[in-house]
């Protein structure tokens, strides 16, 4: 079973559209959204385990010098199928 998080993001101001060209050559994201408000993207992430998704928001997302700061949003099951 795979783990699905929201990963919103914070960018510096003007490269937005940069890091969603960075974004989508990553297989983990399975869909994204230029947002507006607080933070500038919500990315889909599905993953196989908690520590791929952090090596995914440590190293790969952090490393991207236009982001600024991000927010993971783990989805939990509360046992329906929703």
């Amino acid at each position: 079973m795979s783990l699905k998080a929201y990963i919103l993001i914070n960018t510096q101001i003007g490269k937005t559209a940069d890091v969603v060209k960075q974004l989508k050559g990553m297989d983990e994201i399975k869909h994204l959204d230029v947002i507006m408000g607080p933070y500038d993207i919500i990315a889909q992430v599905e993953t196989e385990s908690h520590d791929s998704l952090s090596q995914i928001v440590m190293q790969r997302l952090q490393s991207i010098d236009a982001i600024k700061h991000t927010m993971t949003c783990t989805v939990v099951n509360v046992g329906d199928d929703t």
